[in-house]
């Protein structure tokens, strides 16, 4: 999504209950947000599934910006495999599902087929870290192919349209953040949720208009948001960054 907007480089102060955005123009941003949370003593399951696409799950902040009340975060995961043909045959593996067959003559028939093996490889995050030797690797190992067992015979491909019973324990429809949070005891307040995101940017244009006499011009500026992480910000708080930073400590610096 590409926005121009006429606005200064600094927007107004943020209201709490609505995200705020500081973005530079490095093509990453620090998202802050409002998280509700309602804790009951000891351990608590908590997701949020309202994250950007691009979270850097190393500068996730969950925090109460009161400080008056008190938890420890146990355990924090980022799913970001969220549901695909792909991911349910891999949680179906070892189980028979159903695939439908197109025939010659455009009628329809199912078959039961056995997942031997889904052919579903999350690349994305491992070709970032270990680079074009772990992605060649996996490329010739085959581990892609997909193997389906059909009437007591092993094949490289799917029969058909798989059909899938249900969705499965484990999957999520959009990217998702996962906690367990221990409380000492029931509360229930406002968390401020701070991550750092890939997908955004901002460039600034100007317009000048100068008459043919006199020593006076009209100067207009446009800031164009272009937000690709994934998610839509509404209502949104701005602040725009210009020059050389680092990344990986923005989501603890950032607290304007």
């Amino acid at each position: 999504m590409r926005r121009s907007l006429w606005l200064p480089f600094f927007c107004g102060s943020a209201i709490a209950a609505d995200p705020a955005l500081t973005i530079y123009n490095q093509n990453f941003a620090v998202v802050r947000e409002i998280l509700p949370l309602d804790l009951h003593a000891g351990a608590n399951d908590v997701r949020f599934a309202g994250a950007s696409a691009h979270v850097e799950p190393d500068s996730v902040v969950l925090r109460d910006p009161t400080g008056k009340h008190a938890f420890q975060i146990l355990e924090q995961n980022y799913r970001s495999d969220s549901i695909s043909q792909g991911l349910l045959l891999s949680l179906f593996e070892g189980k028979t599902i159903e695939f439908e067959v197109r025939l010659n003559d455009g009628s329809v028939r199912t078959v039961n087929g056995k997942v031997i093996r889904s052919g579903y490889v999350l690349h994305y995050a491992a070709y970032q870290r270990y680079g074009a030797q772990y992605q060649y690797s996996q490329n010739v190992s085959g581990m892609e192919q997909p193997v389906i067992e059909v009437d007591g015979k092993l094949q490289f491909s799917l029969p058909g349209q798989p059909i899938f019973p249900t969705l499965g324990d484990d999957t999520i429809l959009k990217p998702t953040l996962d906690w367990i949070i221990h409380s000492g005891e029931r509360t229930k307040f406002d968390a401020e949720l701070s991550y750092v995101s890939g997908g955004m940017s901002w460039s600034a244009d100007y317009n000048a208009v100068a008459p043919e006499n006199g020593d006076t011009l009209d100067l207009a500026g446009w800031v164009t948001l272009d937000n690709q992480s994934g998610k839509q910000f509404d209502h949104a708080h701005i602040k725009l960054m210009a020059g050389t930073s680092t990344r990986s400590a923005h989501s603890r610096l950032d607290t304007t």
